[in-house]
């Protein structure tokens, strides 16, 4: 089966000019904080269980009453994206994003309904763009972590190839929402063979260029959008050379060049910014060099009964944490509530 070249070129445009205003958003817009406090591993592992069992309930259901949640859940989605952009003042909601996230919900409902494919599929495709700035800014300024991201693309990673080449539930599911008003995919084409990427991979392809922009800085956003364009860009011209002809699991490419950047920016800085250090414009943390520690942190003192080959989180004189590696040195201090910097140090 035959892939237009020109719509994988688009595909690759789209996600492209999708990253690049998600980062316009993050710079310029702050969205109200939901009052969940900070993000942990439960709720990373709460977030992949959904995930996971998400597909199997919507196959459950008629095609009729997915496409109405998954138009509920874009819709609000679009408003609550809308809404700091639309505002009178900032922070605060105004019916005019109630109105644009309602009349675009309605036209496309209508489309579909009327027998307008390429409409409703129009509509749909920008609902769910919009969707993924605004959901991909809010985890991103509510405090999602670098390593929080990394470990969601870890799991899904090995969900996506599960369930698209070990089991046919990602079969099932795009068969049951293909064509339909707000399937979660953005979709240039429509017909047996799409030209789409689905909305688990669009997110996580913005999702990481904000995380590691707050996290590690400017550098670190620009590799991760370039990352994801060229993975999506070398899949889709695999289409185009008739390499691949059946749906690809993109978070298979993806997920591990996510991961392998998250460890190299942690290594390389030594630890990553907090939500309020990035408002607030702070440096990034500076690597910790074992063997040229400040004279500060050489003269911390040693708590009692520390035993030998312990690591000692240090910062202006004083152990916050302690582990049997840097790493773990670092997460107890940070499990102690401290995002200061720290100096790695072995007793």
């Amino acid at each position: 089966m035959t892939v237009d070249p020109a719509a994988l070129a688009a595909l690759s445009a789209a996600v492209a000019a999708e990253t690049a205003l998600a980062a316009w958003y993050l710079a310029r817009v702050r969205m109200p904080r939901p009052p969940v406090g900070v993000y942990t591993g439960g709720d990373i592992a709460v977030l992949c269980a959904g995930v996971v069992l998400a597909p199997l309930l919507y196959t459950a259901l008629p095609a009729a009453a997915v496409s109405a949640v998954f138009g509920l859940v874009a819709c609000l989605a679009v408003q609550f994206t809308l809404a700091p952009l639309l505002a009178a003042t900032p922070l605060r909601a105004t019916p005019w994003s109630w109105a644009a996230a309602l009349t675009a919900t309605a036209a496309t409902a209508l489309a579909a309904l009327t027998g307008h494919p390429a409409a409703a599929r129009a509509g749909s495709d920008l609902m769910i763009a919009t969707a993924v700035v605004g959901v991909a800014n809010l985890w991103t300024q509510s405090g999602l972590r670098s390593g929080h991201t990394a470990a969601l693309a870890a799991v899904l990673t090995g969900y996506d190839l599960a369930a698209t080449t070990l089991t046919d539930t990602t079969t099932r599911f795009f068969e049951q929402v293909q064509d339909r008003p707000f399937a979660p995919l953005l979709a240039l084409t429509g017909g047996p063979a799409p030209v789409a990427v689905g909305l688990g991979d669009l997110l996580l392809l913005v999702l990481y260029p904000l995380v590691a922009a707050k996290a590690h800085g400017r550098t670190a956003a620009t590799v991760a959008a370039l990352v994801g364009l060229l993975t999506t860009s070398a899949v889709s011209a695999c289409f185009a050379a008739g390499w691949l002809t059946s749906g690809f699991p993109l978070l298979t490419a993806l997920g591990p060049l996510i991961v392998a950047q998250h460890l190299y920016w942690r290594r390389r800085t030594g630890g990553e910014r907090t939500t309020a250090q990035w408002r607030e414009n702070r440096p990034l943390p500076l690597p910790s060099s074992v063997g040229h520690e400040p004279a500060a942190a050489l003269a911390a003192p040693v708590p009692d009964g520390t035993p030998p080959g312990t690591w000692l989180a240090l910062a202006d004189g004083r152990v916050l944490g302690t582990g049997p590696t840097p790493g773990h040195a670092r997460r107890d201090a940070r499990r102690h509530g401290t995002d200061t910097p720290t100096t790695a140090r072995l007793v």
